[in-house]
């Protein structure tokens, strides 16, 4: 039977340049490489229907009655190639083990005489140089023959080894049945491949990859296995740092949010069989941003770094601490014990940065804004949970910070409403589900028109009309207000080109943008780029910003702001009085128009310090030489007071709601103003004049 070996070894017989053959006890051959099959002429099939007689008949086999096979025996002799040609070879017997066992026989091709042994140069060639050790063993696994690199890899040479079986590399890492599994593939199939631990002689447990094989006889019993083996400890090792690195943030070294998924994906799996419950603990730095815009995120990064530290050092060993992206940690706290006693972790956790945090570059005292979500009683879905702790997280930042708050389950259906708004919100954007609409703006005295302000709007297939104080604080919180505010300056720049062209309307053209449209460096860009693809003179636009963009110490948005201007562009405050500004401040902003916001126009008929505060803001931006309108804007007595108090500029539902491109022209059509004639004057006239 024609053995595998050949076949399961083709690198051993790839790497020797000279013949190899495997020959019955009576010389007949079993196998042979392509070293061989050349160096004669014949095919391979040819050569398996010969013996080594039919190439030289001089060929002696070893006697019956020796006790044991000439292994090294070499013979000088002339095969007969296919052409009818003499071949000088080397012969020589690498291995038999008795008489009645196949014999593995080499075969060198005598072009000059050799420099030393023929035994030597293929020991060398074929064990010595090779990358991986060898190792040859009786059919009993007793060891015969060793390369080199198995001295190499395993420490032991082969006197240490002769006679004793594979055996002596055992680790102990694998049990029986992992034995009793590798020898039933190996004596029934006759090869074995695989990754296993042994170890050296020093001791040292190592991985390596082994082929094994067997060679049987013309009997179909197995004479010897043969095998192959390589130390892959470095693959390993570069294999856990790439684990490691996949599940774990290159920073902090903290699980990242893909092994914090998995490992929640695994309590819950865990609460199907055992009841369980969990918390997940969603925990932001407070201010953090200061820090990295003000001293670096060289500065940032090690402080991050510590923080999480300190984390580890206030948790048990059995939570879990993520961070999942920026200045954000996520904490799994588990257990039913735990869970009764949250409040008092998340205050241990708080006192931990009570006392400023070590870094290289100084102290710094940090606080922390917790969210607390439960498992399963708030959700048991993971993302949810996820996102209520969020929420709760985001309570503690509205009233300043540095405290914790657990979910109030009551809140779960608005805020599932929300969480299903910003899965499809993206969606939406590619359906073209948005439109921009237009609010006009009245300049009172003159009863003119003389801009308009654009405003989104969501018409949602199912949801219907979905509200701006709805989905707007979601885009701002996802990032998809970026998208959205790129698509109402393009759509409006273009509208507006378009009634110019078409002298529908050629008046102001008002554009809000967030604040986290500041965060692209490329704000300035976009505009100068939409204005010249629309071809709109940059002086026709008004770009409206919060008041909440001044309140921080920074010049960052100023200086964009005075590029903005720069290009032609005009600067308003939206819902001015709402925010944080000074007045000290206010006269260093390069802006161009305040806008009272709605709440102090809602009652200013009836509320003397509402009317105070109008006219106050009236007298401030005649000091300061800036242009002023009043939002919300529904009755005619507000407007007829707010033109005796000298704000002119009016937009509100007085005068025109939101509406679509074609129901604002339409409405242009249609309008009219009429004489405001109010006797509310007088009651004016007395403020003013005190």
């Amino acid at each position: 039977m024609q053995s595998d070996y050949f076949r399961q070894h083709k690198r051993l017989t790839d790497i020797c340049s000279e013949g190899l053959c495997v020959l019955t006890p009576k010389g007949k051959f079993l196998q042979v490489n392509a070293s061989f099959i050349k160096m004669t002429g014949y095919s391979e099939q040819e050569l398996l229907d010969l013996s080594i007689q039919d190439l030289d008949k001089h060929f002696c086999l070893p006697s019956t009655d020796t006790a044991n096979a000439p292994i090294g025996n070499q013979l000088t002799t002339q095969l007969q190639h296919k052409n009818g040609s003499k071949i000088k070879v080397n012969l020589n017997v690498l291995y038999q083990q008795n008489v009645h066992d196949n014999i593995l026989l080499n075969c060198q091709k005598v072009t000059h005489e050799p420099s030393r042994p023929a035994k030597n140069s293929i020991i060398e060639n074929i064990f010595n140089n090779s990358t991986e050790a060898i190792v040859v063993t009786d059919n009993r696994g007793e060891i015969i023959l060793t390369n080199t690199q198995f001295t190499h890899i395993t420490g032991y040479n082969t006197t240490d080894v002769s006679g004793q079986t594979l055996a002596i590399l055992k680790s102990g890492r694998h049990n029986n049945s992992f034995y009793q599994e590798f020898w039933h593939e190996l004596n029934t199939k006759g090869v074995w491949s695989g990754e296993i631990w042994n170890k050296r002689k020093n001791g040292e447990i190592y991985p390596e990859w082994l082929n094994i094989s067997s060679i049987r006889d013309a009997n179909d019993e197995i004479s010897y296995f043969i095998a192959q083996f390589s130390d892959i400890s470095s693959i390993k090792r570069s294999e856990n740092i790439q684990q490691f690195q996949a599940y774990h943030d290159p920073l902090t070294k903290l699980p990242n949010r893909r092994l914090l998924f998995e490992r929640l994906a695994k309590l819950e799996q865990h609460d199907t069989v055992i009841d369980s419950t969990f918390a997940v603990l969603f925990c932001d730095l407070d201010r953090f941003k200061t820090i990295n815009d003000t001293l670096g995120h060289n500065v940032g990064d090690e402080v991050l770094k510590a923080v999480a530290d300190t984390l580890k050092g206030a948790l048990r060993n059995t939570d879990t601490i993520a961070r999942s992206g920026g200045d954000e940690f996520i904490i799994v706290i588990e257990g039913n014990e735990a869970i009764q006693h949250l409040e008092r972790i998340a205050a241990q956790i708080l006192a931990k940065f009570d006392a400023p945090i070590e870094t290289k570059y100084g102290e710094f005292f940090i606080s922390f804004s917790i969210g607390i979500s439960k498992y399963p009683t708030d959700s048991s879905d993971i993302r949810e949970l996820i996102s209520f702790a969020d929420i709760a997280m985001y309570q503690v930042k509205r009233i300043g910070g540095n405290n914790f708050c657990i979910f109030d389950p009551k809140q779960k259906q608005n805020i599932l409403h929300k969480i299903e708004l910003e899965n499809i919100i993206h969606q939406s954007i590619d359906n073209k589900e948005f439109e921009v609409w237009y609010q006009p703006q009245i300049n009172a005295k003159t009863r003119e028109v003389y801009g308009v302000e654009c405003l989104l709007r969501w018409q949602h297939p199912q949801h219907g009309f979905v509200s701006p104080e709805l989905f707007i604080p979601i885009a701002e919180r996802n990032g998809l207000i970026k998208e959205l505010g790129e698509f109402v300056l393009t759509t409006a720049c273009h509208q507006l080109r378009q009634w110019q062209i078409n002298d529908i309307f050629t008046g102001m053209m008002a554009i809000n943008v967030s604040p986290r449209q500041f965060d692209r460096d490329n704000l300035v860009g976009l505009l100068r780029k939409t204005l010249a693809e629309a071809a709109v003179p940059a002086h026709c636009i008004e770009i409206e910003v919060t008041e909440s963009i001044f309140a921080k110490e920074d010049n960052f948005h100023i200086s964009i702001l005075e590029e903005i201007r720069n290009l032609g562009a005009k600067i308003a405050i939206d819902d001015f009085g709402t925010g944080y500004s000074s007045l000290a401040r206010l006269k260093q902003l390069p802006i161009d128009n305040l806008k009272i916001d709605k709440s102090f126009i809602d009652h200013i008929t009836s509320s003397d310090k509402d009317l105070s505060i109008v006219n106050a803001l009236c007298l401030l931006s005649r000091s300061f030489n800036i242009d002023i309108i009043a939002e919300g804007v529904e009755h005619q007595q507000q407007a007829n007071l707010l033109q005796q108090l000298g704000c002119h500029n009016h937009q509100g539902y007085l005068y025109g709601k939101p509406m679509p491109a074609k129901a604002f022209e339409q409405w242009l059509i249609n309008f009219s103003l009429s004489p405001v004639i109010d006797p509310i004057k007088a009651k004016v006239t007395a403020i003013t004049t005190n």
